[in-house]
């Protein structure tokens, strides 16, 4: 059903000198798909700018709706992301972001492989494991990367952006991520790149979040607490069945847009 024609694909390695949890990581995806996103002018401010704007805009104006469209797909894939990295029975290998009229037509395709861990956002605080750093280790990791910084100041007029996952799921429904059994990777573009989270080889993840989360909890409700580090343990300790890697596409497709004065 799709094509296997493979052309030169660029590797960028990024080295995480700290641990990715689904939140971080799911930050870390996100803010990059934002940058993508107005570098290859497929919205016509920031993000940040956007969220402003939207917040001046009268529901009349024509660009009202554009920009309301945009920020609750960005929110929905944000949201449902961070469900499958946090779920237990779950691996995320990878997620493909293609910028193009379709996904085997691509002006631009992004392969952003994760780590082989990532913790539990649920055992682990957000104070001991923030995106920032990460976020700044792939942001120089792509600026010293040539070819990827001509690929971003290539002209490409509004289309859309597809987002794919590649994923070990023992649950296989979703209502948000739907099944592409048949989906192969094609590149068909000179703009291809393949992006590698990588841990530090000295990286220790071992960290004291659980005791933190316990001191923290004692303040709330205490069988809440103990449900909570029952859990962590739980999901440390438990083996299950890997099921095989396949091949998701998520629902929301984010359509580009110019500002219209």
């Amino acid at each position: 059903m799709f094509s296997n024609i493979r052309k030169c694909e660029t590797d960028i390695n990024v080295i995480l000198d700290e641990p990715l949890t689904s939140d971080s990581c799911t930050k870390l995806i996100i803010e990059f798909i934002k940058y993508v996103l107005y570098q290859k002018q497929q919205i016509p401010f920031t993000y940040d700018s956007l969220v402003h704007l939207q917040a001046k805009t009268k529901k009349s104006d024509r660009n009202s709706s554009f920009i309301k469209t945009l920020l609750n797909s960005l929110t929905n894939v944000s949201d449902h992301l961070s469900s499958e990295l946090l779920f237990k029975d779950c691996k995320v290998k990878e997620i493909v972001i293609i910028i193009g009229p379709t996904i085997v037509s691509p002006k631009l395709q992004i392969t952003l492989e994760l780590p082989t861990q990532i913790l539990d956002s649920l055992c682990h605080t957000k104070c001991k494991h923030s995106s920032q750093k990460p976020l700044l280790n792939l942001m120089r990791s792509m600026m010293e990367c040539k070819e990827f910084q001509d690929a971003m100041t290539l002209p490409l007029g509004p289309t859309n952006t597809f987002f794919l996952l590649q994923k070990s799921d023992n649950n296989s429904l979703s209502n948000f991520f739907l099944p592409k059994p048949n989906y192969i990777p094609s590149i068909q573009t000179s703009q291809s790149f393949r992006i590698k989270l990588l841990h530090n080889n000295q990286l220790d993840i071992d960290c004291n979040c659980t005791n933190l989360v316990k001191v923290y909890r004692e303040l709330a409700n205490t069988n809440f607490k103990d449900d909570s580090i029952m859990q962590c343990k739980e999901q440390s300790n438990e083996q299950t069945v890997q099921a095989p890697f396949r091949w998701y596409q998520s629902r929301e497709v984010i359509k580009g847009f110019k500002y219209v004065r």
